[in-house]
């Protein structure tokens, strides 16, 4: 109703204004300066001021109830109606936003970054004459023999028995534009000795007080500021990397328990969790911390000391490896779905 008062007013604004325009060029003087026209000179100065509340007005009218957005006539490819044959088509959109999927980038895995966990000064878990530090070495070792042997490029944030901040690590997997990031590491839970298991993170914020104080733990030598935290969370959320992350944690943690519990029955599978590493967070890449062993646990502490069983690991994790970067090699035809 409101709606339809503007546009009339709006038609007899421009009829006044082509009838001034043409008086003008007859040579008639303008009608502001006739007498007997004061009421159309005030209705003339006034119109603009009265369009803007019934414009305001019929906005708020034709708002619904999305999140207080107009509702505008939306075409959905049938034909406009008699009625309609005047008005102008508007083309559906949407003004929600969709979280990035990276299902729509099937990206090539080629470089791989591979970072050891500790080091230097920093021993990390210790159990006897078993030290974390020198056991994710190893294990990086064999692991970057093995990919580079199937073909990938493999990066390393820690070659030998030096301390790294992890901004560093982050710093060296960012500027190699690598594909993906896998950070080895053996936990240690004191209060749960009797246990043995294998756990894989990505990246992701976590309620869990007991993960909280474990991405403490392993982010005490960061080499960051509190004027970092900002930057920090914002890669917290970053939908597409943490979704391509938490698949490759998937796949690393089912092949990294489905090997090892074949040389060690009561290994327990703890599973792919959520926690805030930095090294998860300053990384640009999809990425991953694998807790391959638990050195609070006396009998796993032992196997973890064997070379042989180091190399089990490292033959899991390349398996995890290959097969997310096989995945990601073949796409889905153009066209057609993949119901594989």
């Amino acid at each position: 109703m409101r709606a339809a008062t503007i546009q009339r007013v709006k038609r007899r604004v421009l009829r006044e204004a082509v009838a001034e325009n043409l008086d003008v060029i007859r040579g008639a003087p303008p009608r502001a300066v006739r007498p007997g026209n004061r009421i159309a000179r005030i209705w003339l100065k006034r119109v603009p001021l009265l369009l803007v509340p019934l414009a305001l007005g019929g906005a708020y009218l034709a708002r619904g109830t999305s999140g207080g957005q107009a509702i505008l006539p939306v075409q959905r490819g049938a034909p406009a109606s008699a009625g309609q044959a005047g008005l102008p088509v508007l083309h559906e959109t949407t003004t929600s936003i969709e979280r990035v999927t990276s299902a729509a980038f099937p990206l090539a895995v080629k470089r791989v970054v591979l970072d050891a966990g500790h080091g230097g000064t920093d021993p990390g878990a210790i159990a006897a004459d078993v030290i974390e530090k020198a056991i994710t070495l190893d294990i990086g070792h064999r692991l970057h023999a093995l990919l580079a042997k199937d073909g990938f490029e493999v990066i390393t944030t820690r070659a030998d028995d030096r301390t790294i901040a992890l901004r560093e690590r982050a710093r060296v997997a960012n500027e190699s534009n690598s594909d993906i990031f896998v950070s080895i590491h053996v936990n240690s839970i004191v209060k749960h000795t009797a246990s043995r298991g294998i756990e894989t993170y990505y990246l992701g914020p976590t309620s869990d007080p007991s993960l909280t104080q474990l991405a403490a733990a392993e982010n005490r030598v960061s080499g960051y500021s509190l004027g970092d935290m900002r930057k920090l969370l914002d890669g917290v959320y970053a939908d597409a990397r943490r979704d391509e992350s938490f698949k490759l944690a998937g796949i690393v943690q089912q092949e990294l328990y489905s090997k090892l519990r074949a040389s060690d029955i009561g290994l327990e599978n703890w599973g792919v969790k959520r926690a805030p590493f930095i090294v998860l967070v300053a990384t640009d890449m999809p990425a991953i911390l694998a807790e391959v062993g638990c050195l609070s646990n006396q009998q796993e502490a032992a196997m973890l000391n064997r070379a042989e069983y180091r190399q089990k690991i490292a033959d899991a994790l390349f398996a995890g490896i290959r097969a997310y970067a096989s995945a990601n090699d073949g796409p889905k035809k153009k066209g057609i779905p993949n119901h594989g």
